[in-house]
Parts: structure tokens; C-alpha cells; sequence
């Protein structure tokens, strides 16, 4: 085993002192977000959220990708841990409970249709700040099925990671519901990925939730039966090792 698995990610190329700067991705973070993902990332523009230590947790990822396609997803959950937290969530059903209430709840609704437009105004300033300027294709499509339904949790956390809590309500609850396995002032870096030799340089992820109890030393939830959660385990199926099939960073 690699002696370096497991190590802590330096910190040293961290140093932003102003929010612009802390955005920036530097070639570290790009560096540690190809461990984090198994594979080499691409198109990242901004880091909207960092853990306490100063690593990525949410990537940002141009509306307009380097070969030319419009690309709708802006903020990808990358840290394994909470990703793995996530993807349990999505496997114990809960992206049905929400879809039922977005149903039945006005307030709900219109709060989840406010989070849909605040998708849609970050995304044409990160398109602003880094140069990609609009996308026509994309307007008024945001992500993770809003503004309707939730298809994709891991969308919605980054979203709230992203934008802070009161913009995206089932992102908020959704990053409430892990805070057994994951919390914003806490560091679960060490161990969460492969710190030895060079970053991935070819897609060396893996499909579904890895790692999360062996890192934080608790049991994952319990998933429900097939008959209970059809539509989540074909969500689930879909995505890649980050859970998110919508995602490209």
C-alpha cells in the first residue's frame, strides 16, 4: 500500500485573501480535484465552496465547455465524503419524500421555483467572470430537476454549498440530513482519496457511494426496499462515482 494513501492534501497553495481569490482555481485545486473525482477534471472556472482546510468541496464548471457545447450544470459536488453521504440519501428514497411534497406544499414549490432562478443567475455570472459571456441553448434550463422536481441531490447540495443556506431549500435539508457523516466545520479530507503519485491523467472513478463509512466510522443508512424506491435506484444506476449524472467538471 502506498505510504502516502491516506495522507492529508497540503494546504500551502491555499492562501486567498479576498472571495475573488478564493474562487480561482489554482493548480492545486485542480490537482486535487482530479483525485477527488478519479479523473482528470475539465473546465472548472471557480471553486464556490472549500472545506474548513481550504480543499475544493463544489466545482464550478463553464456554461460552455472548451469543445463548444452548452453545459447546464454549474456546481458538481466533488468531495468524496460528502458525495458517498449524498448518494445515500438518494438510495434511502429521499428524493421521492421531496418530490411528494413539492406536490402538495405551495410554499415549498415557489421557494424550490426561487432556488430554479438562482441556478439560472449564477450561472450567467460565472459565465460573466470567466469570459464565456451567454448560452443561449441553456436558458431558462438549470439543473437537478429544478425548478419542478429533484432528479439529483448531489445538484442540489452544490447548489447550497454554493449559493449558502436560503437559496435552495431541499439542498439545505438535504445537507441537514447528512450532518451525521458530513458538517461545513469539519475536515473529512484525510483518507478521502488517493494522495500518492500523480493525479489521474485517465477516468479511474468508480460507480456508487465508496468509502463513507470506513472515513467517518458510522454505518450507512439503510437503503429502502426495490418495490419503495424504483425511480431512485435507476437515478442512482445512471451516475458516476460522484452521483451526479448531469455533472462534467
Amino acid at each position: 500500500m502506498d505510504e502516502n494513501l491516506g495522507a492529508k492534501t497540503p494546504m500551502a497553495e491555499n492562501t486567498a485573501s479576498t472571495p475573488e481569490e478564493s474562487r480561482r482555481p489554482s493548480p492545486h485545486d485542480l490537482d486535487v480535484l482530479s483525485r477527488q473525482l478519479g479523473r482528470p477534471v475539465r473546465d472548472v472556472v471557480e471553486i464556490p465552496a472549500r472545506c474548513v482546510c481550504g480543499n475544493p468541496l463544489v466545482a464550478a464548471t463553464s456554461p460552455r465547455l472548451s469543445n463548444g457545447t452548452p453545459f447546464p450544470t454549474t456546481f458538481y459536488l466533488t468531495h468524496p465524503v460528502i458525495t458517498s453521504a449524498v448518494s445515500r440519501l438518494e438510495a434511502a428514497g429521499l428524493m421521492n419524500d421531496m418530490n411528494e411534497r413539492l406536490g402538495a406544499d405551495t410554499g415549498l414549490a415557489a421557494d424550490y421555483r426561487g432556488a430554479h432562478e438562482a441556478y439560472l443567475s449564477s450561472r450567467a455570472e460565472i459565465g460573466a467572470r470567466s469570459g464565456i459571456g451567454a448560452v443561449p441553448e441553456i436558458d431558462g434550463i438549470s439543473a437537478g430537476g429544478m425548478p419542478t422536481r429533484v432528479k439529483c441531490l448531489h445538484v442540489l447540495v452544490g447548489h447550497s454549498l454554493a449559493a449558502g443556506p436560503g437559496v435552495n431549500p431541499l439542498g439545505d435539508e438535504a445537507i441537514a440530513a447528512v450532518r451525521e457523516w458530513w458538517t461545513k466545520d469539519r475536515c473529512y479530507c484525510e483518507g478521502a482519496w488517493d494522495t500518492g503519485g500523480e493525479a489521474p491523467s485517465r477516468d479511474l472513478s468508480r460507480h456508487g457511494p465508496q468509502g463513507l463509512p470506513e472515513i467517518v466510522g458510522r454505518p450507512a443508512p439503510v437503503r429502502k426496499s426495490r418495490s419503495d424506491n424504483t425511480a431512485t435506484s435507476d437515478n442512482t444506476a445512471a451516475a458516476d462515482s460522484t452521483g451526479s449524472p448531469e455533472a462534467s467538471a
